[in-house]
């Protein structure tokens, strides 16, 4: 069982020990976690996925059965969290760039601007 939340109260839990079950040796102090280890379960899916089909984003679309807005947004989740940095408010030069390449309508824009400006 992979915990990287506290289930009481949602904050990020540390490492704290590790252990080793053939010497049963325990080394106790602060560990880091690797950027997989910020990834709730659903994102660590998502990742798996997009790497199976090698970043094919219609692919991402027919195997979630999600819009192709949708696939964005939960990979631009996974980026901030990766690199630990919410995108800038002004920062709209993706969803401009899908949009003139037709991969969104105005109206798709328009909430995705809307929700990255709320974040």
């Amino acid at each position: 069982m992979e915990m990287t939340s506290c289930p009481i109260c949602k904050h990020a839990l540390e490492i704290r020990e590790l252990h080793c079950p053939a010497c049963e040796v325990s080394y106790r102090g602060n560990f880091s976690q690797s950027w997989l280890g910020a990834l709730d379960p659903r994102q660590l899916e998502f990742v798996k996925l997009f790497i199976i089909v090698q970043g094919n984003i219609k692919e991402m679309e027919k195997h979630l059965g999600i819009s192709y807005p949708t696939v964005k947004s939960r990979l631009a989740e996974i980026i901030r969290l990766i690199v630990s940095e919410s995108p800038s408010v002004e920062d709209f030069g993706d969803i401009l760039s899908d949009l003139e390449q037709g991969f969104i309508s105005v109206e798709e824009a328009i909430s995705m601007i809307d929700t990255r400006r709320k974040s």
